[in-house]
């Protein structure tokens, strides 16, 4: 587990399945904080969180985003802008590109095992944050309201 100081203690692992489904969610808010904006370029959130965030969920479900596939995930941007991300992100050992099966013409985009780290890092501290700040308290049974039942007398 990555750590950036932000550790609470708990390094439970949290399950795959869990961590993808926190990732939808996040992307989710993120194209509603777009929305929100009117879609005003000014407003959008980072073009990499996008890229770098799909092309693993892409990859988790087993559906990895070809090259057109990746630049469409992205909010703005030409396509040479968008293909200048994605060349960043491959320089810096985040992304790796690959042939893909069949007929070998298509490039798809793979998270390496650095984006995985750094992704899931910020994939468990955000969800425990969020997990924590959305956690409705058990009610404690001396905290129950009791029923008054008028006595008969």
């Amino acid at each position: 587990m990555l750590n950036c100081g932000m550790d609470n203690g708990d390094s439970t692992p949290i399950a795959r399945a869990k961590l993808i489904q926190w990732a939808h969610a996040l992307e989710d808010y993120a194209r509603d904080w777009d929305a929100s904006f009117e879609m005003r370029p000014t407003y959008f959130t980072q073009e990499f969180w996008y890229l770098l965030l799909a092309v693993m969920i892409a990859d988790e479900e087993g559906r990895p985003l070809t090259v057109g596939a990746a630049c469409q995930a992205m909010k703005s941007g030409s396509n040479r802008t968008r293909e200048e991300r994605i060349r960043r992100a491959v320089d810096d050992g985040y992304l790796s590109k690959d042939r893909a099966d069949g007929d070998g013409r298509s490039v798809e985009l793979r998270p390496t095992p650095k984006l995985r780290e750094v992704l899931n890092g910020h994939l468990e501290r955000t969800y425990r944050k969020a997990a924590a700040a959305l956690a409705v308290p058990a009610i404690r049974s001396s905290m129950r309201i009791r029923q008054r039942i008028p006595s008969i007398g």
